[in-house]
Parts: structure tokens; C-alpha cells; sequence
């Protein structure tokens, strides 16, 4: 009996361990062979050892005439030779230009997941236009296009770029709630990272952790430090995560050791393993402008009871409760920011309160055994 093939696409090999694993692991479980396509990096080798990686180089700047045709041709080859039943796209490039590849190669069933609209969407311009365009284009060919949050969902259907029936939502990519606990925080990482920090308990931890975008609202928290920290002196402020040389929002490496010098933040760098930041963290807060579809961080941080004070945008407003389980700040406000972060450093049993409010959110409406389930219904409704 030949053996069923399926194939998820996405920009980066951290993009598939990080927020696909469970899915992949459970279509292996059902017999699937399955194929890891993405660029290169850190995270190869752990995919190599459970699944068939393939090796798809891919920038996220348009080059329509160089890289982005090179890297059509080659997931259209790969799929003509391999032949996978489905084919799953993720982040923007493969939903457009694996999505056209995979239907020239003749796959029939192809799923595309918007995780957030990102960049491109964030104002009105020639980049918008193009890129509604070209979705457009690849997205009539898609079986099922999944969205994390209803607004994108709405903003797609509005500008014609997919039609309403062929849509789905399914409220992020889930996360093991098992795994982001307390319980499961390795001790002796936690006590290395205590020294690196020079943790304190009688110190507020107040962390952020993402891609090092100006968008991420990285600059606001950075202000709102600023600002707490003339009026205390109890308080620490984390940030960490991967700088974007890539993304024309990056921040310099530059401007983040400034920051450092000023003894504003202290930056922990890219943490493969983030739970021991998150153990040592009172207060986690998240101002993103971007268009995100659910940050996986925000719903890592709940899982672990943290109290969120987050940007209130399409795709944090699915995991925040205001009042509840955290705080909804207005974007790019750093007043606002700073406002709410210190309603929680003066009420420990508010922080406490809003932390397992967090939890049970969490495990009730985004644990990845859910997340997964759903995805895979979506695929039975293939004809």
C-alpha cells in the first residue's frame, strides 16, 4: 500500500518546530510520511529526527526575478517528484508562491493558515497592494485558507482576496500546557539564568519576548521602563528574542546595547527554551502594533499564570480579557503601557488573580491538542 504523504511549508525551520510540531507529530501518528519544508537553521537537526526535512532557502523581502522564482521552481520540482496528497503552507511566501507552485505540480489538496497579516498590511501602499494581489492570485487555488483571528478573516473576505466558504478559523497554533508550567521548569537552567539576570525576589520581573521589531512594540516597552523606573527602584525589565536583520523594521543591535548601557532592560538574547525566563517573570507584557494572527507567546506566557498586559489589536484581544486575566493598553502608547504595568506591580494578588485567569483560558480555549484536532477535520473535509 503506498504511503500517504503531507507536507507543510513554512519561511523558517523555528516556524515548524516551534508552532507546528504537535501537528506534524500527530499526522505522523496516523500513518502520514511527512516532509519539513523551510529554510535552514538551528532547528534542523531536531526536525531531521522525526520527520523528512527539506531544505527550501527563502528570504521574506520581495525579489520576485530572483529568489522568489528560484524557490517557485524548486517546491513545484519537489512536489511534482514526490508527489504529496496535501501540501500545508504557512507565513506569507509559501501560502503565495508554494501555494502556485504546488497547484502547477497538481497537488490537490492544499491548505493555507494566515498567521497574521503582518507587515505588509500595516498601512495603506504599492507593498499592500502587491501583495493583496499575488494572494489573491494563490489563495482561489488553496482547498481551505485558516485564519487565527476573525478580523483578518473579515479583512480578507472584504477585499475579495478569498471567498467566505472557503474560509475556516482556528484561534492560533496552540500550545502544551503541560510542557508550560511551573512544574516542568528545569531547575538547574533556572538557577543558571538567575545568576546571568541577577534575579532578585524583592525585584518586579517584567518581561517582553519577541522578534526584535519596531512594530512588536519594542520601543514602548522600552519607554515604559524608562518611565517606572524613575518613580521605583524594585524593578527589573527582560527582554529577549532574535534580532531581524531581514525585516526593514528591525531594530540595530546598536540601539539595543544603548538601551543596556542606560540600565533600562536587560537583553537575554534568542532563547530556544523560554520557560525559565517566563518562571522568573511577575508581570509579562506584549505591545505589539503588528498584525499578528495569536502570538504563541502570549499564550505560552498564560499557560505558565502570568498576568498579560498587552497591545489591545486583533490577535492579543483573542487571549487577554481586560480586567480578568490582564490589561488591554492602547497601541503605541507608553503613558498607557507603563500605566497598567504599575496597577500590577501594587496589588500582588491582582497579578496573582490575573495570572490564573490566564491559566484556565489557556487550557480551555487554546490548548494544542485542540488546535490540532480542528486542523485535522479541516483536512477530512477534502474531497
Amino acid at each position: 500500500m503506498e504511503e500517504n504523504k503531507i507536507a507543510y511549508f513554512s519561511n523558517t525551520d523555528f516556524s515548524l518546530y516551534n508552532f507546528r510540531l504537535g501537528l506534524m507529530r500527530e499526522m505522523k501518528k496516523r500513518g502520514f510520511r511527512i516532509y519539513a519544508c523551510a529554510a535552514k537553521g538551528d532547528y534542523t537537526k531536531e526536525l531531521k529526527k522525526e520527520f523528512v526535512f527539506k531544505e527550501f532557502p527563502l528570504k521574506r523581502s520581495i525579489d520576485f526575478l530572483g529568489r522568489d522564482l528560484i524557490y517557485f521552481f524548486r517546491v513545484f520540482s519537489f512536489c511534482r517528484k514526490e508527489k504529496p496528497d496535501i501540501c500545508h503552507n504557512f507565513t506569507v511566501k509559501p501560502c503565495i508562491f508554494a501555494t502556485l507552485a504546488q497547484n502547477m505540480a497538481g497537488v490537490r489538496q492544499i491548505y493555507c493558515s494566515i498567521t497574521g497579516s503582518g507587515y505588509a498590511f500595516k498601512k495603506e501602499g504599492v507593498l499592500k497592494r502587491i501583495v493583496v494581489f499575488l494572494y489573491k492570485k494563490s489563495l482561489k487555488r488553496a482547498k481551505r485558507v485558516i485564519f487565527q483571528n476573525p478580523e483578518d478573516m473579515e479583512e480578507f473576505i472584504a477585499l475579495n482576496i478569498v471567498k467566505k466558504e472557503k474560509t475556516k478559523l482556528i484561534r492560533g497554533s496552540g500550545v502544551d500546557t503541560d510542557r508550560f508550567s511551573l512544574k516542568n521548569v528545569d531547575r538547574e537552567k533556572k538557577e543558571e539564568l538567575e545568576k546571568e539576570i541577577n534575579y532578585s525576589k524583592e525585584k518586579i520581573t517584567i518581561t517582553l519576548i519577541s522578534r526584535l521589531l519596531w512594530q512588536k512594540g519594542i520601543k514602548e516597552f522600552v519607554e515604559a521602563a524608562e518611565i517606572l523606573k524613575k518613580r521605583r527602584d524594585n524593578l527589573h525589565f527582560l527582554l529577549a528574542g532574535p534580532v531581524d536583520r531581514e525585516n526593514p523594521s528591525g531594530i540595530p543591535e546598536k540601539k539595543i546595547r544603548e538601551w543596556e548601557e542606560r540600565g533600562l532592560v536587560k537583553y537575554l538574547g534568542e532563547r530556544k527554551d523560554v520557560r525559565e525566563v517566563l518562571s522568573l517573570t511577575d508581570i509579562f507584557v506584549f505591545p505589539s502594533y503588528y498584525r499578528e494572527g495569536v502570538p504563541k507567546i502570549l499564550l505560552e506566557a498564560g499557560a505558565m499564570g502570568l498576568p498579560l498586559v498587552v497591545a489591545d489589536i486583533s490577535g492579543c484581544r483573542e487571549v487577554v480579557k481586560h480586567g480578568v486575566s490582564g490589561f488591554l493598553v492602547e497601541p503605541k502608547k507608553a503613558a498607557d503601557l507603563a500605566e497598567k504595568i504599575e496597577i500590577l506591580i501594587r496589588d500582588k494578588n491582582l497579578r496573582e488573580n490575573f495570572g490564573r485567569e490566564s491559566r484556565k483560558t489557556v487550557e480551555k480555549e487554546f490548548g494544542e491538542e485542540r488546535v490540532v484536532k480542528e486542523t485535522i477535520k479541516t483536512y477530512n473535509l477534502a474531497e
